[in-house]
């Protein structure tokens, strides 16, 4: 379960090894400072904080996220990114897998909706349709999968957008692991937030 009761998942598959010193060693060549490497422990913050942040394009991170497609929807906005998502088209979604927004956790008008929607999914199914057409009557509740890879510019974009209080919660559940598991990563790139 993940923050403010989201049954999300986010689990990083893959990052740029030594980024922190890839990332000095690309802003060292802007300034001609390659003899520096090393010497000044906030550099990369320094950098960031003066506007700086081209170099931290240089590294990346992939995270597996599980999640409704509420929050893939909004995921897919950013756009400096790579993304491989769990179809729907091709993938048979009768088994009810859906997330349940804390505030509609005792809602039996939620829970009929939700039951209802894949009641005429696998009806639409046995009547020949195929699952890219049945999937019009699936709810935005569904639970989905989605690989994202993005530079540490971004991840960091979307850490600060998407952690604020008007962000979506389950969002912000997402955008606050991501925002965890970065800050022990990477530290000396993500600590500021």
């Amino acid at each position: 379960m993940g923050k403010d009761g989201y049954d999300i998942d986010v689990q990083l598959l893959a990052i740029t090894p030594d980024a922190e010193s890839l990332i000095e060693k690309a802003g060292r060549v802007c300034y001609n400072t390659q003899d520096k490497l090393g010497t000044t422990e906030d550099r990369i913050q320094k950098w960031i904080k003066s506007g700086h942040e081209s170099m931290i394009e240089h590294a990346n991170a992939t995270f597996y996220i599980r999640c409704s497609r509420v929050v893939t929807h909004e995921l897919v906005r950013h756009r400096i990114a790579s993304y491989s998502q769990r179809s729907q088209r091709y993938v048979n979604e009768g088994e009810s897998k859906y997330i349940t927004p804390p505030e509609l956790e005792d809602s039996a008008i939620f829970k009929n909706a939700i039951k209802q929607c894949y009641t005429v999914y696998n009806y639409l199914l046995t009547l020949g349709h195929k699952k890219e057409i049945a999937r019009y009557v699936l709810p935005n509740a569904c639970e989905t999968q989605i690989v994202c890879t993005w530079n540490f510019r971004e991840i960091r974009h979307i850490i600060q957008l998407r952690t604020s209080e008007r962000a979506l919660p389950e969002m912000r559940a997402v955008a606050t692991e991501i925002c965890r598991i970065m800050k022990e990563q990477c530290p000396r790139v993500f600590e500021d937030l």
